[in-house]
């Protein structure tokens, strides 16, 4: 109190209620329970909010068990929303989603790795699985989701790494068939959506697209289908993500898929069919300048090195010259500037030399999979290898690059046993991990709500 003596307040602040609680309650589990319902009527409800968006999600699905009315707000679609963004601001020590498989031989774990941490720690195991066949789908996560597919099973999961949270996707039988799939979010729902492009067989020139959405029992057809202009381009993106094991990335409210011009008769329009994960329509996006006129013509041993990769919000394709060009041998990084026009830049190139030509001109696979970090605390592209070592052997690791000191680090490396041929590329078994709140499956009331509007929309439109 200002210009007069002070007096003690006759609220009391939170220290001092955690203390009359502890006091007064002598279990734990109610003296925490109590001090936090405590708090909460004692702070404002903006300063409230904003200390609970800046929790970790481990803190955050425990809170959710304080009341009932907490459990709502830390539940809800705006809450989860609002604290992946405040991640995204302030975000937590970098870490890597790994697959990895047991002992048991029949199941494989999902573990986080941090560079900087003293172990991984265990996230789930997805039992019935085979050695080395659960491989990551989504090397950049999704809104916090991460798509694994196993390809002995030929289920596909989502998971949430930070909830722990897993859910199997319903079964399909395209053992047949060259497929290609991908995680992308529906702004208008806010919710995830999987997303697969099927060719269809030697005497089937139709090509499929289907959709799952979290909660239904099957997959559907895309609504709009895909289109015959269409066709071409993307049975040369599903081709190109089965060969060289490249699947499609997600930005902007968009799947991407890179086409492979090697895979055409003549030089193409579009490098990237896009899928407008809300609408579910497809369209393209115009090529990149080093695309010349004889790209088609070009080797499929040189182009199966490009890929999509997420950057900051903006989708890059990577340009693969590590086997020399007049100019050096190098990684390009091009980012797209417009979605209409086509307009690219380059944004990182990073040259092969010394120690780093030997770490990334080598291998067979070498994948940008994101960047870590922001400008506050620096910046740093996240690079995967996989490289044949002997027999069966296979040798991965992932590294950090910064470029504005052009540095090269490892920060993991694992052995994988492959008993298919040699010559084929192994599945991702990496990806950037995210923290985020978003669920794998709908909530008992909104699956309830939607059984109901189905059950309306089909009552109303029955002819009587």
């Amino acid at each position: 109190m200002m210009g007069g003596s002070k007096r003690k307040s006759a609220i009391p602040s939170c220290g001092e209620a955690g203390k009359i609680t502890a006091e007064a309650f002598p279990s734990s589990k109610r003296k925490k329970a109590l001090l936090l319902s405590l708090c909460a009527r004692l702070l404002p409800d903006d300063m409230m909010l904003e200390v609970l968006l800046r929790l970790p999600v481990k803190s955050v699905l425990r809170f959710r068990a304080v009341c009932r009315s907490w459990d709502a707000l830390l539940s809800s679609k705006d809450f989860c929303s609002l604290h992946m963004a405040t991640c995204k601001v302030l975000p937590p020590a970098p870490k890597l989603l790994v697959v990895s498989p047991t002992e048991k031989l029949d199941s494989a774990t999902v573990c986080s790795y941090s560079p900087s941490g003293p172990r991984d720690d265990l996230l789930f195991t997805i039992d019935s699985a085979r050695p080395n066949s659960v491989e990551v789908l989504t090397p950049s996560p999704c809104c916090g989701l991460t798509l694994l597919y196993d390809a002995a099973a030929l289920a596909y999961y989502v998971c949430n790494a930070a909830t722990r949270a897993v859910a199997r996707l319903p079964p399909y039988c395209d053992r047949a068939r060259d497929f290609t799939a991908g995680l992308g979010f529906d702004a208008p729902t806010r919710e995830y959506k999987v997303v697969r492009l099927i060719n269809g067989l030697a005497h089937e020139d139709i090509l499929r697209c289907e959709v799952y959405t979290p909660g239904a029992d099957c997959w559907r057809p895309a609504a709009g289908g895909v289109p015959f202009r269409w066709s071409k381009f993307a049975h040369s993106a599903v081709g190109h993500a089965m060969m060289s094991k490249i699947q499609p990335v997600f930005a902007n409210g968009f799947l991407h898929w890179l086409i492979s011009p090697s895979l055409l008769i003549r030089r193409p329009r579009a490098a990237i069919i896009l899928f407008s994960v809300a609408e579910e329509t497809f369209g393209s996006v115009r090529s990149p300048p080093f695309w010349g006129s004889r790209e088609h013509v070009r080797p499929w041993s040189q182009s199966e090195g490009e890929h999509l990769v997420v950057m900051d919000d903006q989708v890059c394709i990577v340009r693969n010259l590590r086997n020399g060009t007049p100019h050096g041998s190098a990684l390009e990084i091009w980012g797209l500037l417009d979605y209409g026009s086509g307009d690219w830049t380059l944004n990182h190139r990073i040259d092969l030399s010394g120690h780093i030509r030997r770490e990334l001109g080598e291998p067979q696979a070498v994948r940008v999979i994101g960047s870590l970090g922001n400008c506050r605390s620096g910046k740093k592209i996240v690079i995967a290898t996989s490289k044949h070592w002997v027999y069966e052997k296979f040798h991965k690791k992932v590294y950090t690059y910064d470029p504005s000191c052009q540095v090269l680090e490892g920060i993991l490396s694992v052995t994988e046993t492959h008993t298919s041929v040699p010559c084929f590329i192994p599945g991702s078994r990496f990806s950037l991990f995210e923290e985020s709140l978003a669920p794998v499956h709908k909530r008992d009331e909104e699956v309830a709500l939607s059984y109901t509007l189905a059950k309306a929309t089909k009552q109303t439109t029955t002819p009587s």
